[in-house]
């Protein structure tokens, strides 16, 4: 797997240099830098779409980070999106959560760490911080729903796809899934497809949000 092209979105360049450098050891190509959402924008307009946009939201007013990463999500909806930032706040990383997004990653990561997530990335899994899960968690309903209500909600479901849903919830890899369930990967990865299609969730992230607020837990 060679060439896969990289849109980095930062205002810092030293930063976008040094990962420039890093990446290309790896056959990655970083497209020019830009420095806003904005920008990046622009240059979605008048190029293929990259395999990976990362961006830093360091320098976009709080209030507006949210509706920032969405409109980047909207704007490149098959391309892999992850931040990539030194901002260690739940605010930013809810921002990354709830806008769909496929990462959320550490300017302070290793080289090593920092590649390995990426390939990831690249493969079709989410990658975020272990305090993400409870941030999902929040965004159960106050009170939680009766088992009518998960029946109902989880109708369209097969036992296997539920199951599924737990596993991610666990925060296990699609490897570690096809291990749990004794199937294969690519079995796991159209459960995924089926899940998704079904509950109308574009990532994980969101398939994750929408089991725990109908009542679906982690497999243990």
């Amino acid at each position: 797997m060679t060439g896969r092209s990289v849109l980095l979105i930062d205002q810092d360049q030293l930063f976008g240099a040094a990962l420039g450098t890093l990446l290309g050891e790896d056959s990655f190509q970083l497209l020019p830098p830009v420095p806003s959402v904005e920008e990046a924008m622009k240059v979605l307009r008048d190029i293929a779409a990259p395999d990976l946009i990362m961006v830093d939201p360091w320098g976009i007013d709080p209030p507006r980070v949210a509706s920032e990463l969405r409109r980047l999500r909207a704007s490149a909806p098959q391309t892999r999106i992850a931040v990539l930032t030194s901002d260690t706040s739940d605010s930013v990383l809810k921002a990354s959560l709830f806008a769909g997004l496929d990462g959320h990653l550490s300017k302070s990561s290793g080289v090593a760490t920092l590649r390995d997530a990426l390939e990831l990335i690249l493969a079709g899994d989410a990658v975020f911080p272990p305090r993400a899960a409870a941030l999902v968690a929040q965004a159960q309903q106050p009170q939680g729903p009766t088992p009518a209500d998960l029946v109902a909600a989880t109708a369209d479901l097969s036992r296997r796809e539920i199951q599924i849903l737990g596993c991610l919830l666990a925060g296990q890899s699609n490897k570690s899934i096809a291990r749990r369930l004794e199937i294969t990967e690519s079995t796991v990865k159209m459960h995924f497809k089926n899940v998704m299609r079904k509950i109308g969730a574009q990532n994980r992230t969101q398939a994750a949000v929408w089991a725990i607020q109908r009542g679906i837990g982690p497999l243990s």
